[in-house]
């Protein structure tokens, strides 16, 4: 299987932590989304439009994704605080 690609929302980023422990192993995850798309959060929930969306709990942040197996991608739609 070739690696998916995998975009990151642009807000996104704005909430995602700048520096530190916490971003390295944010960005070490949305990294390996492209290598194994079929990964699962620690749990799921429906967006905004009812698409099921996969949450993964990282430090303190919720990293939300899903992906698009028919063109062969991951979408990560929000990086927010876990506490919201």
């Amino acid at each position: 299987m070739r690696p998916y690609q995998v975009y990151i929302n642009q807000a996104a980023l704005y909430t995602a932590p700048k520096t530190g422990p916490s971003r390295r192993r944010i960005m070490q995850f949305i990294d390996s989304l492209g290598a194994d798309p079929f990964q699962k959060g620690d749990f799921s929930e429906a967006d905004d439009v009812g698409r099921t969306v996969q949450v993964r709990i990282i430090d303190r942040f919720a990293v939300i994704f899903w992906a698009d197996h028919a063109v062969s991608e991951v979408k990560v739609t929000h990086i927010k605080s876990a506490d919201k």
